[in-house]
Parts: C-alpha cells; structure tokens; sequence
C-alpha cells in the first residue's frame, strides 16, 4: 500500500514537470534583434517548483480523501470536525478535497502574480507538510484496522 502510494506521488511529480522544447531555428544564424519604442511586458518565468508542488498537493489530498473513505468503512471515525460530516460520503468527500486544493493553488497563484514568489513558494511547502503528515496518519490508522 505504501509503495503505491509513493509511486503514484512520485509518478505525480514526475508528470507535472513542465517540458522544455528546443529552439524552433536550430540553424546557428544569428537573430536580428527588434528595437521597440516601449518595453514589452514578459510574463513571469514559471521555474518547476510551483508546478511540482501543485501536483504533490494534487495527490496527497487524493490519497487523504482515500485513506479516510477507507478508514471510515473500517470503523475508524474522523478526527477533523470539519470534515467529520462529509467523512462517510464519497462524492462529497472527494468534492471537498478537489475544492481544497483548488483553493491553495489559487492562493499560491495569487502570491506568484503580486510578485511575491518566496511566499508562493512557502505557501504550498507548507501546506504540503501539513498534508504530508494527515496522510501518514491516515496510512497508519487503516494499517491498524486491516
């Protein structure tokens, strides 16, 4: 169980990488470089972390709304009162998780484009120990009902 789980984390990762692609002129001719009146405004550069991290969440709230629908047919109760009253049902459970981890990336995303990348970038470390931890618990509690 844990190696799926770990393989589906690291598969996860892995998968949101962003992809670079080559040059489209491959050639070695030099580039004429344009001269404009006005600066042209470049977006932001999206190193890989951001995207990785986003997708860690992805899967750590995956396997939180599993291991707790799991947990919850084995007899264990939620510990979280907020969430107690959507432990038992599926649909909403997984509802929950999706509409928590939009949340996070929107804030994350919000901190980005104000320019405050170390913060995004802490957002979303954070946020990811913190499920990190639920989800380990979550692993040793159905461990023990098994």
């Amino acid at each position: 169980m844990v190696r799926t789980v770990l393989t589906t984390l690291m598969s996860i990762v892995v998968l949101t990488a962003p992809a670079f692609a080559a040059d489209a002129d491959s050639s070695g001719e030099a580039h004429k470089e344009l001269t404009v009146s006005r600066p042209v405004p470049q977006p932001a550069v999206r190193g890989a972390v951001l995207p990785m991290l986003y997708g860690t969440l992805a899967g750590l709230q995956a396997y939180d709304a599993f291991s707790t629908i799991k947990g919850t047919q084995l007899g264990a109760t939620e510990g979280n009162p907020v969430v107690a009253g959507v432990a038992t049902n599926a649909g909403a459970m997984w509802a929950l998780k999706a509409g928590a981890t939009m949340a996070s990336i929107y804030a994350a995303e919000g901190l980005w484009r104000r320019h405050r990348r170390a913060e995004a970038i802490f957002t979303m470390v954070a946020v990811n120990g913190m499920m990190a931890a639920v989800a380990a618990h979550n692993a040793s509690v159905v461990r023990e009902l098994k």
